[in-house]
């Protein structure tokens, strides 16, 4: 009797044990791959409804970027310098947002401006004596 309940335990502990070690606990499903976004700078030279194109210079080569419109952007004109942020999808450059483009330059002082600025200043007068 006593062997009998040896056996009985020793075999439900591997029992349980295999059962515990089957269960795998769910994973989370993997994440969707990040699509980057892109922006660009330039002039306007098309809008319709459904199309943009920008003149855009990189390294004193110009060149036309096309982009899809997925809602219409009434504010831009023909002529104007806006920055364009996009994403790219089945080859094709989807916009999804527009801005004015800003100067970013800074102007510098001349220094000639600031000599003409700054008058000399006379040595003083050497003392009189007779």
């Amino acid at each position: 009797m006593k062997r009998f309940l040896t056996w009985m335990i020793v075999l439900s502990c591997i029992g349980f044990t295999l059962a515990f070690a089957a269960e795998k606990p769910a994973s989370a499903p993997p994440l969707p791959p990040r699509i980057p976004e892109m922006s660009a700078a330039g002039k306007v030279m098309d809008v319709s409804e459904t199309v943009l194109k920008i003149e855009r210079t990189l390294k004193k080569r110009t060149e036309i970027m096309e982009f899809i419109l997925e809602k219409p952007f009434p504010q831009m004109k023909v002529g104007d310098q806006i920055k364009v942020s996009y994403i790219e999808r089945d080859g094709r450059n989807i916009l999804t947002q527009v801005a004015p483009a800003q100067k970013t330059a800074v102007k510098k002082t001349v220094r000639k401006d600031l000599q003409k600025e700054i008058k000399p200043v006379a040595p003083p007068a050497p003392p009189v004596t007779k």
